[in-house]
């Protein structure tokens, strides 16, 4: 029963793989292109359990495990930091639009 289980989580794991790259090669812009990465943050979580799912708990499945964790953790964050610098490389610092805008709004 637990060859099914981590049979499917493998191939649900990889088919998010599969989407999140045909995803980011579809896509034109960076910015568009990131959406993706957090997809596929998902598809290795799944991976990881698959691994932990076949494997139980020895020093395989609780690597796996640990390495699909990390990715649908810091995932987010990688996404927002490559982000934010691709904003700061294309429109300069982003405290002085708040600033701008602060000036403007004062009466």
């Amino acid at each position: 029963m637990s060859h099914v289980a981590a049979t499917v989580l493998l191939a649900a794991g990889c088919a998010l793989e599969v989407i999140a790259v045909l995803g980011a090669v579809a896509m034109r812009d960076a910015l568009d292109r990131l959406h993706y990465v957090g997809l596929a943050s998902y598809g290795a979580l799944l991976c990881g359990v698959a691994i932990l799912v076949r494997q139980s708990f020895s020093v395989i499945g609780d690597k796996a495990l640990l390495v699909g964790v990390l990715f649908a953790v810091l995932g987010p964050a990688l996404v927002h930091v490559t982000a934010r610098a691709l904003r700061t490389r294309a429109h300069g610092d982003w405290r002085e639009d708040i600033a701008a805008h602060r000036e403007d709004r004062q009466p």
